[in-house]
């Protein structure tokens, strides 16, 4: 059985997700509000390990953080391993970071891993990056909500959410959200 999976990304105008030089805040106050109740809302926060090497984050709001590492290239130094909620990390090694939990996977397939989260009793879980892990949902058509904010500003550099790809067959609904737009994506094929 899976969880019930929601997606959330903020980007730029033109396509990015961030700006490639580290930390750099493209959600508006009004999105930061509404990610801040998605986040109570579900069991776990997801991000990849990329995520957290480039942006440090720091995620508050949910009992759990997930991060998916299949190299386990991390180390306890970020600022995601604070005891401020339990944190997993899903990789294809055995390591061990103070206060974090390893669940050793087989594969890095994306429906898997999740079918263990769902058994750790992770029953609603938010998505949140980088670009890569997204991608990986989105192929696999894994998801039950997805939210774009788009901030009218444009990022010269950086990663794109959908690098180089033809997506088709894309069924929203768009609104004015703050100072930027907020998508509603239905559906969508990658």
């Amino acid at each position: 059985m899976l969880p019930y999976i929601i997606i959330n990304v903020a980007m730029s105008l033109n396509g990015k997700i961030s700006s490639g030089a580290g930390r750099y805040p493209i959600s508006g106050i009004a999105d930061m509000e509404r990610v801040k109740i998605l986040r109570g809302s579900v069991d776990a926060v997801l991000v990849g390990a990329n995520t957290v090497m480039i942006d440090d984050p720091v995620i508050h709001g949910a009992a759990n953080r997930i991060v998916l590492d299949g190299q386990f290239k991390l180390s306890s130094g970020y600022r995601i391993f604070d005891q401020s909620a339990s944190t997993y990390i899903f990789s294809l090694k055995q390591k061990y970071i103070e206060n974090v939990k390893t669940v050793v996977i087989d594969n890095t397939d994306i429906s898997g891993i999740m079918e263990k989260v769902y058994d750790l009793g992770m029953k609603r879980v938010l998505v949140e990056g980088g670009s890569q892990v997204i991608l990986q949902f989105l192929k696999s058509r894994i998801f039950d909500e997805f939210y774009i904010y788009v901030n009218p500003g444009i990022l010269l550099s950086g990663t794109p959410l959908f690098p180089n790809m033809d997506i088709n067959n894309i069924e929203y609904t768009a609104e004015i959200f703050g100072k930027g737009i907020l998508l509603s994506i239905k559906s969508i094929h990658i």
